[in-house]
């Protein structure tokens, strides 16, 4: 039996990262015409002295330079459009038209697909401990149990695979965790159904111990490793069964001996593709690799047996075929995944954990109470799974899902009686879509107040999928005031007063207006009408939106960017399925995506469907 290390040595070796080349034309647009639109519009907030928002526009030279960096123009052709930049004079129509020009001709690649790079794919520890126990048949979390720790995330999903670290440590987990498990499945008494199901071939009398084993190992080899095996794949691991025969252990040792190997083998614990042969070229992934694909995207976890004949036949090739799979997974409960591991993170749900708002400020803050807003999240969320529902009932509903405590604290006219109920809302309640949850409100908040700095940066980024550039060294400090001026007399006056530092106010513009909308939300998401001894002040005012008031105003402000809210969501889901960032040559994908919703009422189902149809999602390109 290898090390662990050893064998993380093996796969080490076996592992080409590569980017995909990129054949990059001179354009002599770029210094024609974007290089003097630069120095006319940006280069005075964003140069080598100043780079305001992290963006230095001087170190682009020329073409090359330029189109290396697709995550800035990306961001910068939306805060041209959104009237965002330059803030404090923002471009018309024709005054745009130059960058514009020179983004659309350089990132289409609508006439040249482009899967992405190929990526190296191990397991979330999620999807370890989950594909573990389907593989098995246990109920028995093999992650845990052998200490393998939750991914450190820092931003994105837990399953991006640049983010994913397969160390020589983690080999070792690995081994441990096979032990753990197959100790579980060959000695607890409550795995005898699990057993049974596994050495089935033994129950023929006219089979030999050895072609039993290959039978019994053929098939756990398959499940295993997610694809057919041959006869040689299976004969190295049986030859592991005969020799523990030879030395006199029973049939159930020998298999167990042999089915070690296979728990830490790389054709196991990596998602293992077969890219094109030539350089340079792209090929459709084989229908068990679709499978596999499709699997994790919805259920984190592996195929099951229906999946698995699917494309033994080859039908996943058939679009119809496809469809009808992808909405019999999406009907199983195994797809609230998608709610905890895809939704939950894109809302940033787990940051509620570490809420700030202190029970001494707010006495009714509990525990179960922060629980019962996580929970009412998650619901509403994978209630749009389980009932199709448009994705638009994010940023407005008329219904939410409570609990007794937590419809208290919203003061509903429904108290469900017992556990969690779906309620109906009405515009009184003040509830409705995620920006009305207790959740979002309350870890968007300080220990004893509000943050509509936070709220608004939320929206911005969660919703809209444009965050504000990273703050100042020095922007979370307030400076004291002026000695001509007067002392703040409320906390937005005080704001107000740090936010017009000229390296400030181009985000506070954009951000605090979207957060004070909140105000009649306190710190812990309950309903206020006055705040101190006078009424809340809840107006903002944003470029191109001009003013709006309180929540109804906000909502008003979401439907008008219902675009962009549909196009970041379906950005999110996309980069979700395929486990890496978008870049420019994902944009054809996600413009079908956002089409397709259009045309169906945006319909969650759609969602899904139209990111295993794109072309990324079932394309590979060679090493």
């Amino acid at each position: 039996m290898p090390t662990a290390r050893a064998l993380f040595s093996t796969i080490a070796a076996c592992i080409v990262v590569s980017l995909p080349s990129l054949a990059i034309a001179v354009e002599p647009d770029f210094d024609a015409k974007l290089l003097p639109w630069l120095r006319d519009n940006c280069l005075s907030c964003h140069n080598a002295n100043k780079a305001n928002g992290g963006v230095d526009f001087s170190t682009f030279k020329n073409q090359a330079s330029a189109k290396s960096r697709f995550d800035i123009w990306k961001k910068a052709v939306h805060q041209v459009r959104s009237s965002a930049m330059p803030p404090d004079d923002p471009l018309d129509a024709k005054a745009r038209q130059p960058l514009l020009t020179w983004y659309q001709a350089t990132f289409d690649t609508s006439k040249r697909p482009d899967p992405g790079p190929p990526l190296f794919r191990p397991f979330t520890r999620h999807e370890y401990s989950q594909t573990m126990r389907d593989l098995l048949r246990i109920n028995f979390d093999a992650a845990g149990e052998a200490g393998i720790s939750e991914e450190h995330v820092v931003e994105g999903f837990p399953n991006r695979a640049a983010s994913l670290v397969f160390e020589s440590t983690l080999m070792e987990k690995y081994f441990s965790a096979a032990d753990l498990a197959l100790e579980r499945l060959f000695a607890d008494p409550n795995a005898q159904g699990a057993r049974k199901s596994l050495l089935v071939a033994v129950s023929s009398k006219d089979v030999t111990a050895e072609d039993a084993s290959r039978k019994v190992l053929g098939a756990f080899l398959r499940r295993a490793f997610r694809r057919p095996v041959t006869e040689k794949e299976t004969d190295r691991y049986a030859k592991v069964a005969d020799a523990s025969a030879r030395a006199g252990d029973s049939f159930e040792m020998a298999i167990r001996k042999a089915m070690k190997p296979i728990l830490v083998s790389p054709h196991f614990l990596l998602r293992v593709e077969s890219p094109p042969e030539k350089a340079g070229t792209v090929q459709r992934v084989n229908d068990h690799e679709l499978a596999v694909r499709l699997s994790y995207f919805l259920w984190a976890t592996m195929p099951d047996a229906d999946l698995m004949k699917a494309a033994d036949d080859g039908k996943l090739s058939d679009p119809a075929e496809l469809e009808k799979h992808v909405r019999r997974m999406l009907r199983s409960d195994r797809s609230d995944a998608l709610t905890s591991h895809f939704l939950a993170h894109w809302l940033q749900l787990p940051h509620l954990r570490k809420a700030l708002p202190s029970q001494n400020q707010f006495p009714t803050f509990t525990r179960s109470l922060r629980d019962a807003m996580e929970r009412e999240t998650w619901l509403f969320c994978d209630n749009l799974r389980r009932e199709d529902r448009s994705i638009l009932e994010l940023l407005d509903s008329d219904y939410t899902f409570a609990n007794a405590e937590l419809a208290k604290h919203y003061k509903l006219d429904t108290i469900p009686a017992k556990d969690f109920a779906k309620v109906q809302l009405r515009p009184g309640n003040h509830r409705g879509g995620v920006v009305g949850m207790g959740s979002m409100l309350a870890m968007t908040s300080h220990t004893d107040r509000t943050k509509p700095t936070a709220r608004g940066k939320w929206i911005l980024e969660v919703l809209l999928g444009s965050p504000p550039p990273p703050p100042p060294a020095n922007a979370g400090n307030f400076a004291p005031p002026a000695k001509n001026k007067p002392e703040p007399t409320s906390f937005r006056e005080k704001l107000a007063q740090h936010a017009s530092d000229r390296n400030c106010v181009g985000c506070h513009k954009r951000v605090d207006p979207l957060g004070f909308a909140l105000e009649n939300f306190d710190a812990v998401g309950s309903w206020r009408d006055a705040v101190g001894k006078g009424p809340v002040d809840n107006v903002g005012i944003l470029p191109g939106a001009g003013e709006f008031r309180g929540l109804d105003g906000l909502r008003t402000v979401l439907r008008s960017k219902q675009d962009e809210f549909v196009t970041n969501l379906a950005a999110q889901t996309l980069t979700y399925a395929l486990g890496r960032d978008l870049s420019y040559y994902d944009e054809p994908s996600l413009k079908a995506i956002t089409e397709a919703l259009a045309r169906d009422e945006n319909r969650f189902s759609t969602l899904i469907l139209e990111v295993v149809r794109s072309y990324p999602f079932q394309h590979r390109k060679a090493e």
